[in-house]
């Protein structure tokens, strides 16, 4: 019954050349094309292909990680110098790391764009297999917050546009329905969105990185919730951004809403969050199947509805 659960979330800005420009849905706002790239999903994560050094990488797309990071096995793959002039703590689900940072002498290419990062942390941990090799780090919103971002997991694709600092107000330029998530927040690099647990209101990451979405302990003694209640919930191991695992417990609630989005009698593990995590992360189960635009220049995101799936989604569109 027992099975292990990513759950990254790490403790960093890119530009590029412009490709082509476009307008949105309101007919206002240029929005301008800056990479393409294929998304591969694996075990409901988001994998894009990229290169560093002259050399392939596989990095999981992740929201929740505040820098882009590589492990150390693709460190020394690599054979990228170590900058001993910085440091960075990786906090996660786990116990906290220290490492010094790794330098990127030509920068990382992603879709033939280059984004000229100069370092990215360093991770003593794995990330689950893709094609039966470990991915090699993390796409994290040091770079992500630099743009509006359409991931299109239908299409499976994702591309970057010019951030619309000029233009709080511009949508996707999708054709088919999306819906506003109201009252979305950035936290420390991180996009939150509010959410309702069984009548208890919080504020949750948007965490492409996490498999599944969880909840805190603190929201969890929010909603009267003590060790005694979870003493008979089922335990699984969940896996962070550390090496080590650690025991959480499952819970089933009632309800969980998202936006106009619903998931009945959710399933949800209850683990220990660092502070800048929010009350829950919102995970890549929520977001599967949908396109999604994320913004962290305005603090907006919109999602496609689904009519179908754990999570289902009101009607009413733009």
């Amino acid at each position: 019954m027992t099975r292990v659960l990513l759950l990254l979330a790490v403790i960093g800005l890119a530009a590029c050349t412009t490709d082509s420009v476009t307008l949105n849905t309101a007919g206002i706002c240029p929005l301008v094309r800056m990479a393409e790239t294929p998304v591969e999903a694996h075990g409901n994560m988001l994998f894009v292909q990229a290169t560093i050094n002259r050399a392939p990488v596989t990095l999981l797309i992740d929201t929740g990680a505040e820098r882009t990071l590589l492990t150390q096995s693709a460190i020394d793959r690599l054979q990228l110098p170590r900058d001993f002039q910085h440091v960075t703590r990786t906090i996660g689900i786990g116990s906290p790391t220290v490492s010094w940072d790794a330098m990127l002498p030509g920068g990382l290419i992603i879709g033939g764009t280059h984004f000229p990062v100069d370092s990215v942390s360093v991770g003593n941990f794995s990330i689950m297999p893709v094609a039966n090799s470990p991915a090699d780090g993390l796409l994290g919103a040091d770079i992500l917050l630099a743009f509006d971002i359409d991931l299109d997991l239908p299409a499976q694709k994702m591309i970057f546009y010019r951030a619309s600092h000029d233009c709080p107000d511009a949508a996707p330029p999708w054709t088919e329905a999306y819906i506003g998530l109201t009252g979305t927040t950035t936290r420390r690099d991180r996009l939150l969105v509010p959410f309702e647990l069984d009548g208890v209101q919080g504020m949750g990451v948007l965490d492409t990185g996490a498999q599944i979405s969880s909840i805190s302990q603190t929201l969890a003694e929010r909603m009267g919730l003590d060790e005694e209640q979870l003493e008979t919930d089922r335990t699984v191991m969940a896996h962070g951004a550390a090496a080590d695992q650690v025991a959480v417990r499952v819970h089933r609630f009632h309800e969980l809403r998202v936006g106009p989005a619903v998931m009945h009698s959710p399933v949800l593990p209850v683990v220990p969050m660092s502070d800048g995590m929010g009350d829950a992360l919102i995970g890549a189960d929520f977001l599967r199947g949908r396109r999604i635009w994320l913004s962290f220049s305005t603090n907006r995101v919109f999602i496609t509805p689904l009519e179908r799936g754990p999570w289902i989604a009101a009607t009413q569109g733009r």
